[in-house]
């Protein structure tokens, strides 16, 4: 990331004025998969300051 703040700031026409940059940060993911027969597998992943836990929501 430093390279590229290096490089904008050497050649500032590089990157429109209007630009904008956004970083997200989960704390959460859901995974959802469908079944036909509607017994739906739904996975949530948790941030924690140790990593990713991983928890079933249903079935």
């Amino acid at each position: 990331m430093e390279a590229s703040l290096t490089r904008i700031k050497s050649e500032p026409d590089l990157v429109a004025p209007g630009w904008t940059l956004y970083s997200v940060r989960p704390e959460s993911v859901e995974f959802w998969q469908g079944d036909k027969q509607r017994r739906h597998t739904r996975l949530v992943y948790l941030s924690s300051p140790d990593g990713w836990a991983k928890q079933m929501l249903w079935p």
